[in-house]
């Protein structure tokens, strides 16, 4: 790798251009225009030539790497001679951040597979320019750990062969707000990656804001929205670098990183991406948002089983029975593809558990019980409870349902088909 000159301006063109780079690097989101331009200024230009390696694993460094164009392999040797590769980068993607908190040696090699402008950062610049209170800082300490802490969970599945079957499909879905249904998907995402460790994977759909990565505690640098946005010959490489790995052994998908890419969210980016995704994965689970658009009845449609929620109001009831005569007389979803489970938001209702399945004409699956205000403090404290509380009424719940759907893969096995959205 070639560095130029380590100055600290450029001609207003070039610094515009660096400005535009970073305000799409997700770690930088949350920096005002005026640090965004400070740091544009003390970027310094590096080139690196196909074939070159930028980082070797076991070197010190204090340096980030910001791609610009061109594309690069991450890698680790696991033995003399035997190499993995974990990730892909392209423009807009970063690599070496953990050099900029932590003085350890790098983790990894990065290899430019095509030749590559990129934009380095050092450690100094970086303190000497974002303020040490920065959310960006924060952020960025919580990369680093996350990503150490899931390397190994990189490298094992980097050594998964793809499974023989297609993914078993499961949507969550709740026409009322606020009825606990992204903390179920990732709570049941987690309980089902307890038996199938790198295996399930949950795409968060719920848009145009998604929550799934923050109550994980998860920091997020790519996304589905952002992939529609690359070469057709580079969209597998970008979907499958926008998956998130938890330490617990889920893996996660964003749809989007702000609620404008919204727009970029389409039924065929959807198909696209699940073309991909069906043959790498055991079980994924989608997380929808309550709008009823295209993408979530394609979504409804398609998914093997289908899990309603319904918390004990009169106003939950009567939408879950409009959606369930949906489901029946439009959509064509059997009864016996949809899981009900009922989620005591409250610790006491007036609307039973016997008024539910009266007024609904169905039996529940599964009922959570009650569980104080132990949700909201693990999505505060980014833990999974699940994962940290396994006798809470969520968790009991959770492992109940992923009981149920990883009771019912095996008989539908061969009756599984091609995931693709649209009607049928």
């Amino acid at each position: 790798m070639s560095d130029n000159d380590r100055a600290t301006s450029g001609s207003p063109d070039e610094l515009r251009r660096r400005f535009q780079i970073l305000e799409r690097v997700a770690i930088f989101f949350t920096l005002p225009d005026n640090i965004l331009h400070a740091l544009s200024r003390r970027l310094a230009p590096a080139s690196a030539a196909k074939g070159s390696v930028i980082v070797h694993q076991g070197d010190p460094g204090d340096t980030m790497f910001i791609v610009e164009t061109g594309r690069c392999e991450v890698y680790v040797e696991e033995s003399p001679g035997h190499t993995i590769t974990i990730a892909l980068m392209g423009p807009d993607d970063f690599f070496g951040e953990m050099a900029l908190i932590s003085e350890e040696t790098r983790t990894a090699s990065v290899r430019a597979l095509e030749d590559c402008r990129l934009l380095t950062l050092d450690r100094k610049t970086l303190y000497e320019t974002v303020p040490a209170d920065s959310d960006a800082l924060i952020e960025l300490t919580k990369l680093v750990e996350q990503r150490k802490d899931t390397l190994p969970n990189l490298i094992a599945r980097a050594r998964l062969v793809a499974p023989e079957q297609a993914a078993s499909t499961v949507a969550i879905y709740s026409p009322k707000g606020g009825s606990g249904r992204t903390t179920i998907a990732v709570n049941l995402a987690a309980a089902l990656a307890k038996r199938f460790p790198g295996e399930v994977l949950l795409v968060d759909l719920a848009l145009p804001y998604n929550h799934a990565a923050l109550i994980s505690y998860l920091t997020p640098t790519g996304c589905l929205a952002a992939a529609s946005q690359v070469p057709p010959q580079n969209f597998e490489e970008a979907v499958l670098g926008a998956i998130l790995h938890h330490p617990g052994g889920m893996m996660l998908l964003p749809g989007v990183l702000r609620a404008e890419q919204a727009d970029l969210i389409t039924v065929d980016l959807v198909n696209r991406a699940m073309g991909i995704l069906v043959n790498a994965f055991r079980y994924i689970v989608f997380d929808l948002g309550v709008a009823f658009t295209d993408i979530v009845i394609s979504v409804l449609d398609h998914s093997q089983r289908v899990l309603v929620l319904v918390t004990p109001e009169l106003s939950s009831l009567k939408d879950v029975g409009e959606l369930l005569n949906i489901f029946t007389n439009v959509l064509n979803i059997v009864p016996g593809r949809v899981i009900l489970a009922l989620n005591n938001k409250v610790p006491k209702s007036v609307v039973s558990k016997e008024d539910v399945i009266r007024t609904l004409k169905q039996d529940l699956a599964v009922e959570i019980d009650f569980d104080g205000t132990k949700p909201d403090e693990a999505a505060v404290k980014g833990e999974i409870l699940v994962l940290t509380d396994p006798k809470s009424a969520l968790s009991r719940g959770s492992e109940q349902l992923a009981q149920i759907i990883a009771g019912s893969t095996a008989a539908e096995t061969k009756e599984k088909k091609g995931f693709k959205l649209g009607r049928r």
